[in-house]
């Protein structure tokens, strides 16, 4: 008898932990990946060969174990055939690029759909995703073999599966050959992606969107409409990339069934040599899901401000500058003046005060936005420019 009520006890604590179990997702995003020709000169070294780690050393220890989101901004294309390695406006770099995404960010998605894919014709964007694939970096925004035009890609993290779409304004160059197809905005097309993303089944649905006026730090009438259409289809959180500069983090509650939504509608330069204030400033966006019984949601948005230092003006190295004591004392500052170190907590006030963040952190020493056990805290910005 005994052994049959321990049975029976047993029996239902489990089923009570099993009906509160839940699971925690965090995802990184970071802003546009750029290689300009200053990069590719410090990269360079004397054998010929490129070591692209300088600019990651300060931060890597921010993206370890992460699941990371992050727009390249450049492409694969190789040498030979009067093709070489350039910056802006034709960008191509070097394969080994790869490594330092994989091993000093540890990148999962890069996004394709934008304006400089084509920057050496579809070959070129056809060999962007060969070598991604071959160092197996998941991408999307293009259409391709059997990739179809206007999909989407799922991929997990910690037990949540997350449908991720792709669209761009457009390409500085059209090539001559439609054998790679690049998704564009339009409410057609975000609409068939999000059909793709739904038929997944996954528990979250992140739009990624390439838009917007250059260097403005507010959205523009295109891009507030990509994003109604994309909310209107189920999408749960909307990240942008573009204009270069940052733009303000916003969060939506829906009207229908009190759901929370999030779009940053543009997350900077995260690596590039642009020098004109405020390009050299950007963030890194957290956002976290929660999924259990009850279904999958958002519970907060936060952020790290981010700003590229160019050591006499030869080289970049993104820079953590934020006052959290404790990512401080993980990161790199080292060969940094007195001088140097208050003015990039002077930036990353500036950038916190834009976004509207809070001075409180969360376990990572990220800055909350929004979280939801203060969930009438909504990020406000507290000046017009980061800057």
């Amino acid at each position: 008898m005994r052994r049959i009520t321990a049975l029976i006890f047993i029996s239902i604590l489990l089923n009570c932990s099993a009906s509160f179990s839940e699971t925690r997702a965090r995802f990184l995003f970071i802003g546009d990946i750029m290689v300009h020709d200053q990069q590719l000169d410090a990269a360079k070294k004397k054998d010929g060969s490129y070591d692209f780690s300088p600019q990651f050393r300060r931060i890597k220890p921010i993206f370890e174990n992460e699941f990371l989101i992050g727009n390249l901004e450049t492409v694969f294309a190789g040498t030979g055939k009067k093709l070489k390695y350039a910056g802006f406006p034709f960008f191509n770099t070097p394969d080994v690029f790869t490594e330092n995404l994989i091993n000093d960010l540890g990148v999962d998605l890069l996004t394709l759909a934008n304006n400089h894919i084509f920057d050496r014709g579809s070959a070129g964007a056809r060999r962007t995703v060969e070598v991604l694939n071959s160092n197996d970096i998941s991408w999307t925004g293009l259409g391709l073999d059997d990739i179809p035009s206007n999909d989407a890609i799922i991929l997990e993290n910690n037990g949540i599966k997350a449908a991720f779409i792709n669209h761009t304004y457009g390409s500085n160059e059209w090539p001559k050959s439609r054998d790679v197809h690049l998704n564009v905005i339009s409410e057609s097309d975000i609409e068939m992606s999000m059909e793709k993303a739904k038929s997944l089944s996954p528990d979250v649905i992140i739009a990624l969107f390439h838009w917007g006026n250059e260097y403005h730090h507010q959205p523009n009438i295109h891009q507030k409409k990509a994003a109604e259409t994309a909310f209107r289809n189920g999408a749960d959180l909307i990240v942008g990339t573009h204009p270069h500069v940052l733009q303000p983090v916003e969060i939506i509650i829906s009207s229908d069934d009190n759901k929370v939504k999030a779009v940053a509608w543009s997350l900077g330069n995260f690596v590039s040599f642009q020098r004109t204030l405020p390009r050299e400033r950007s963030i890194i966006l957290a956002a976290d899901f929660v999924k259990d019984d009850d279904g999958t949601r958002l519970v907060e948005i936060s952020a790290v401000p981010l700003y590229v230092v160019a050591p006499g003006r030869k080289r970049t190295e993104v820079t953590y500058a934020g006052n959290n004591t404790e990512l401080i004392e993980r990161l790199n500052f080292d060969g940094l003046s007195k001088s140097q170190l208050n003015n990039l907590h002077n930036i990353g006030r500036a950038v916190l005060d834009f976004i509207g963040a809070g001075k409180t952190y969360d376990e990572y020493g990220f800055n909350i936005l929004w979280n939801a056990e203060s969930p009438d805290i909504m990020p406000k910005s507290r000046r017009k420019v980061p800057r």
